[in-house]
């Protein structure tokens, strides 16, 4: 009697551990088959098996955290495919931080980090280049409105931005160009305000001298010396209110002019240099209601 219930104990023993064999078989073959679907990067085919694998063995730790994994693997190829690598790039890390006895996941996180750092630099050289290619389009149309000095400053902040930088080599020497050619037109546009304020300095050099009878061919009225002219005339005419209301003004400007001919470019131009005085004293004057004659 005692042997059967011993042979009744031992046929159960053998029923449950074959069970539990089959058990641990399915588990370990679908977590096998999951592991393999990741390194394949089939992730949706992973997640179905880890979830078997789950079913198998409810609550397993293993299983729930590589099924954990997978779905964050996923989410990390949805933000690359929105192109938000930085986002994608934070959550590879929070995976490649997990505490799976399997590496599995974090090696594919590592492989897809480093795919995102990739494309985000691409990206931001692509953002760069854009931004560099509309400011050099801008610098054109100031240009194009003949605005030079304002396109040779922005021309100079683009340089900067593209200094040491051996891939934009291209754009740096379109950069140079049109600066060149912004300075060219500077020079150009400087060169012809000069030329015509000399004209028209000598046109009223040539009104003056012909009122006055004199040949201003003679004079070489250059900006040196018509500064000087002018600030002689100024300093003589506030004297002469100061200390020479009893002189008669052309009187007066005669003598101050005498007085300083050898300290001054102009004594070679004697007459010409005191008809200059003269009229600006006659212009003092009349501003004072005062009569000249």
């Amino acid at each position: 009697m005692k042997f059967k219930k011993l042979l009744a104990l031992m046929m159960v023993c053998m029923f449950v551990l074959t069970g539990c064999n089959k058990t641990n078989k399915k588990y370990d073959q679908y977590m096998q088959s999951g592991q393999e679907a990741v390194k394949q990067e089939s992730y949706e085919d992973a997640l179905d098996f880890f979830d078997r694998a789950l079913v198998e063995k409810e609550d397993d730790k293993e299983a729930t955290s590589l099924y954990k994994q997978v779905e964050q693997l996923l989410q990390v190829q949805a933000k690359m495919k929105h192109k938000l690598y930085d986002e994608a790039i934070e959550l590879c890390e929070k995976i490649m931080d997990s505490d799976s006895e399997s590496s599995v996941a974090r090696d594919a996180a590592k492989k897809l980090k480093s795919e995102c750092e990739k494309l985000k630099k691409e990206q931001d050289s692509l953002s760069f280049k854009e931004q560099i290619e509309k400011k050099i389009a801008e610098v054109k149309e100031l240009m194009a409105e003949e605005e030079y000095m304002n396109a040779k400053v922005k021309l100079g902040y683009i340089i900067e931005e593209l200094d040491g930088k051996s891939e934009y080599i291209d754009k740096l020497k379109e950069c140079n160009e049109l600066l060149k050619t912004c300075n060219d037109k500077l020079d150009e546009i400087s060169a012809k305000k000069e030329e015509s304020s000399k004209k028209e300095d000598n046109n009223t050099s040539n009104d003056n001298d012909e009122d006055q009878g004199f040949d201003s061919s003679k004079i070489d009225f250059n900006d040196e010396l018509k500064k000087q002219i002018a600030t002689a005339g100024e300093t003589y005419v506030e004297f002469y209110f100061e200390y020479g209301s009893d002189t008669a003004p052309s009187k007066f400007a005669e003598k101050a002019y005498e007085d300083t001919e050898n300290d001054t470019p102009l004594g070679q131009y004697k007459e010409q240099g005191k008809t200059i005085f003269m009229n600006a004293f006659k212009q003092a004057f009349e501003a004072t209601g005062n009569e000249y004659y």
